[in-house]
């Protein structure tokens, strides 16, 4: 299969949401064209860390097993407070297929992705500069440049911008990047073997908390750790990158280990680096879309930079797709922005007040000294903590997709539907997120009357999307309190999330939410 000179959706930035979001369309039946103006895929170290929901999301696409077998798992982070080790979390509670965070480089992560990509017939197009738009109401035209001077103009249905955070699609489009420098913060960066007192391990993590820093130690699949410092920023006006010397130093500081050494390790990496809190003033303007850094950006307090992008790239691909193939309406796309411009504004706050990786002045530090042990020390807090690094709790609850009668239970429309073992109708148990996928809506119902099946099935025919039935019984008493009561029913999006909660006798609330967003036949 070899991409059409005029695709259906361009896309423009080959990092690893450009990639994720290539292979869900591709997958998905449209044609796609992907380029980028590097060289090749990045040397430089960058995000490193993929979360449980971003995990999902790659199993959805099929290409988690590349990732499992190449990064390490990290299952414990131990916290230290001026040298003292004052506790850490676990990793591996979740309700999830994947409760290990993974630690990769974004390099190697961008590798994968491109090897799945070309897989599926679609190669990147490097030295390929975008250099002007104009987008119109059917489509759009790019110019682009490549490495011998050429111009070449693409016409497509839709572009999407995936460049980054000085994005010429977001220019182009005359979008608003909305923010402000974060004041006071550099983040300082090197992958690096240490000589230090703790064993090697490949699953071991480290936070270390001196005033006025805070330090990230994990270890990388290149044999190597990255250490990352956020810390106060007392001469803003210094550009140039920290030397192994220095980042030395700092690691030695904030260990107190003062015999501690470091070795560098390729692709060598040293970062000095300031942040902005932007968010675009839209994501989704006529032909036009942005996904990633080049829709939101801040500091990678944490790591949920490119996971953010992740998941935006997940919740983009299968609506871009239902409204190109006729199968959903337009008004499907503006939900797209209004759920990831509310998720990107919730981690920008939660960053502010993240006490672990914001640096801290010494009287807070010594408060966290005395009461962050109690905490660490309840496993509800510490699966509270671990609930919310990955991801799984973030919710479209805002959304005007999600509808949901009162008194539904603990979950709510807009939430990840959870992954608990149920009985299907054929008397078969599997964990829930197994009767899901990106080519279908599924609607669960949580009862056995033959008539109100049989009527959920004529109704579902209505539509040219594909809604798949199901009938379900949880298989156990915690698998019940977590989808609700029973004689629900649960509409299920293509990406997971809960869009509709009713009754299973309500189908009319089911066909105005269908004829809300769908086509009919």
């Amino acid at each position: 299969m070899s991409n059409p000179s005029q695709p259906q959706v361009l896309i423009v930035g080959a990092g690893p949401v450009g990639l994720m979001l290539a292979i869900e369309l591709t997958l998905l039946s449209l044609s796609v064209r992907i380029i980028d103006r590097a060289t090749a895929t990045k040397r430089q170290a960058r995000a490193g860390v993929i979360w449980a929901r971003s995990q999902e999301a790659l199993a959805e696409l099929g290409v988690i097993d590349k990732f499992l077998a190449f990064a390490h798992r990290l299952q414990t982070t131990h916290i230290y407070i001026n040298g003292r080790n004052i506790g850490g979390l676990q990793y591996g509670s979740t309700k999830t297929d994947y409760p290990n965070p993974l630690c990769i480089e974004q390099h190697d992560t961008e590798r994968l992705l491109a090897e799945s990509l070309s897989e599926l017939g679609v190669e990147i197009e490097w030295e390929t500069e975008a250099t002007g738009l104009h987008a119109h109401d059917d489509g759009a035209e790019v110019t682009v440049k490549t490495a011998n001077g050429d111009e070449e103009t693409i016409a497509t249905q839709w572009v999407v911008g995936c460049e980054g955070t000085r994005s010429a699609i977001r220019e182009a489009a005359e979008i608003p990047f909305e923010g402000e420098r974060v004041a006071n913060l550099q983040t300082l960066q090197v992958n690096a073997k240490p000589t230090w007192r703790f064993p090697k391990s490949t699953t071991h993590g480290y936070f270390f908390l001196k005033e006025n820093v805070s330090m990230l130690g994990f270890p990388m699949p290149n044999d190597s750790y990255r250490f990352c410092a956020f810390a106060s920023d007392p001469t803003p006006d210094r550009k140039e990158p920290p030397t192994l010397a220095e980042m030395r130093d700092l690691v030695a500081s904030v260990t107190y280990m003062p015999e501690l050494e470091l070795e560098l390790t390729a692709p060598v990496w040293l970062s000095r680096a300031r942040f902005q809190n932007r968010v675009a003033a839209t994501f989704n303007k006529g032909r036009v879309l942005l996904v990633g850094d080049t829709a939101h950006a801040w500091a990678p307090i944490g790591g949920h930079g490119m996971n953010t992008g992740l998941r935006g790239a997940f919740n983009l691909a299968w609506k871009l797709a239902a409204v190109e193939r006729g199968e959903a309406k337009s008004g499907l796309l503006d939900t797209y922005t209004i759920e990831q411009r509310a998720n990107a504004h919730h981690i920008i706050e939660a960053n502010r007040t993240n006490v672990l990786e914001q640096p801290q002045v010494y009287p807070k530090l010594g408060l966290m000294k005395t009461f962050m042990p109690i905490g660490l020390s309840l496993k509800p807090v510490r699966r509270s903590i671990e609930y919310m690094l990955s991801d799984l709790g973030m919710e479209y609850r805002q959304s005007p997709l999600a509808w949901q009668q009162k008194g539904s239970g603990k979950l709510q429309a807009g939430d990840r539907i959870p992954n608990v073992p149920v009985v299907s109708g054929d008397g078969q148990w599997a964990n829930l997120h197994r009767l899901l996928s990106i080519h279908h809506w599924t609607l669960l119902l949580r009862t056995k009357d033959v008539e109100v099946i049989e009527q959920a099935y004529q109704i579902v025919g209505r539509y040219r999307s594909t809604i798949k039935v199901a009938t379900i019984q949880p298989m156990d008493r915690g698998s019940d309190r977590q989808l609700g009561r029973d004689g629900q029913m649960l509409l299920v999006r293509p990406d997971g999330h809960v869009g509709l909660i009713g009754t299973v006798n309500d189908y009319d609330t089911l066909g105005k939410y269908l004829d809300t967003f769908l086509v009919r036949v």
